[in-house]
């Protein structure tokens, strides 16, 4: 078994009249199977997958890395469902229950996607 290390920190002065400042880390046991962060061209017109489905639980990572133009995006289907959408640099880490596809489409022009998961152990 391997050990996943993640860790997320939100920090602003402006967005409410009281400072930001969170910071959480976890360490999880993944096991077999799994992707470390791996790129793809996402194009426009249809959902391409990142996962065809996964059979245990997983953590996932997405992340838009590039677009033809400021304005392109990705939506990102969970299961057939619309649920996430990510502007260019934009990006997700999430838990993920078993049995869900996941797959992306561009919007506005192909964009690049990092994406990596990781099943839990």
């Amino acid at each position: 078994m391997a050990t996943l290390t993640p860790t997320l920190t939100l920090v602003s002065t402006d967005t409410a009249s009281d400072s930001l400042s969170v910071s959480v880390t976890d360490s999880l046991t993944v096991t077999p199977p799994s992707e470390n962060a791996s790129r793809t061209s996402i194009a426009t017109g249809s959902a391409q997958a990142l996962i065809d489905s996964n059979s245990a639980f997983q953590y996932i990572y997405i992340k838009n890395e590039s677009g033809e133009n400021a304005t392109d995006f990705l939506q990102v289907k969970l299961g057939g469902n619309a649920l996430i959408r990510l502007d260019v640099g934009e990006f997700c880490y999430m838990p993920l229950y078993n049995g869900h596809a996941v797959t992306a489409e561009a919007y506005g022009g192909a964009c690049v996607v990092e994406y990596g998961y990781w099943t839990k152990g």
